[in-house]
């Protein structure tokens, strides 16, 4: 069955190539425009005939052969599709040579914490007692108590008391520095930069193209 059959009988909201893949080169290349893609494969290899090897020529079989390529491939399509969504600052066609350093000295910051020393309270207690002083009258032989003396009970109490030493931060700021040069490093002139950019582009790199070229030559034959 020719591709573009394939593409005529497309029901609507349906892609031609298999979508859902979990690749995410494929996701954001393919998929971000899957129409447009689909009708430049249909336009680019219309009237070739899709090599079923299960003889059904179903859009499904076509689908999963075409998976099937893009997981034997992952790696170098991947690879290709860091140069596809390169932006101009990272692939400058007006010089060769781009460096950028930082350099200066470390912040250093040094924290002594809190400190906290408690003397606890101690208390000392003298019990009490009493001294009794008797006497016998002149006409008895019995003693009576004629006086008494009493020392009270006595607590000496050192309190608690405490020292403390705060918090203390000493930071050393940094001095640093950025320099950034760019430029031409001598070897080739601006327009031989311009002339190597433009040779790449035009004549060596391929990202659908060479996704297209390969399900070609792998799945594809030239039709009548």
């Amino acid at each position: 069955m020719k591709i573009v059959d394939f593409y005529k009988a497309l029901p609507d909201q349906t892609s031609l190539l298999p979508i859902d893949t979990g690749f995410t080169w494929w996701t954001n290349s393919y998929e971000v425009a899957i129409s447009e893609y689909d009708r430049e494969f249909a336009r680019k290899y219309a009237d070739f005939e899709y090599f079923d090897f299960l003889q059904e020529n179903s859009l499904a079989n076509f689908k999963a052969d075409v998976l099937a390529i893009l997981t034997f491939n992952q790696k170098k399509y991947a690879e290709m599709y860091r140069i596809f969504v390169a932006t101009d600052e990272q692939m400058p066609f007006d010089y060769n040579y781009d460096m950028s350093e930082t350099t200066g000295k470390q912040k250093n910051t040094f924290t002594k914490g809190e400190q906290v020393d408690q003397i606890g309270s101690r208390t000392d207690t003298i019990g009490s007692h009493t001294d009794s002083h008797n006497v016998a009258p002149f006409n008895s032989n019995s003693p009576q108590l004629e006086s008494q003396d009493v020392v009270g009970q006595r607590s000496d109490t050192v309190g608690g008391h405490s020292d403390t030493e705060g918090q203390r931060v000493d930071i050393s700021e940094n001095d640093a520095w950025t320099l950034t040069r760019k430029g031409n490093i001598g070897v080739q002139t601006a327009g031989d930069i311009a002339r190597v950019f433009t040779d790449f582009w035009n004549n060596h790199y391929k990202f659908m193209s060479m996704i297209f070229e390969d399900i070609c030559k792998q799945l594809l034959l030239i039709g009548d």
